[in-house]
């Protein structure tokens, strides 16, 4: 499929409750550079984060090449979601994520050079 397809199949699954097969079509998406689809992954992500201890698999994931899931740190650096806040080290996250195709960080470093 290409990435629009994978996001519209995404999308349908997630409608009719198929969570995990909606993500993974998503994350195929995503990394395939579709900007939308990265955007519903980071919301996915940002919405499984309720405790300090759930940003160890997002973490992880980041450190794996996950650069929707190092977006996500960086915001949690920013608001200082169950971590310090950190503009720097956000910064940096966000160099990184849009060094590996992350429209999203991209976007936020073009706004901040502004």
């Amino acid at each position: 499929m290409d990435p629009q397809q994978e996001y519209e199949a995404g999308a349908a699954a997630f409608k009719t409750g198929k969570a995990a097969e909606g993500a993974q079509h998503l994350r195929n998406a995503a990394f395939a550079g579709h900007a939308e689809a990265q955007n519903q992954l980071a919301r996915v992500y940002f919405a499984q984060l309720k405790t300090r201890n759930d940003l160890v698999s997002l973490e992880s994931a980041a450190q794996n090449g996950d650069h929707v899931a190092l977006f996500v740190l960086a915001m949690c650096l920013i608001e200082g979601r169950f971590m310090e806040k950190d503009t720097d080290k956000a910064l940096t996250a966000l160099k990184h994520a849009a060094a590996m195709g992350n429209a999203m960080a991209e976007s936020m470093l073009n706004q901040a050079r502004g």
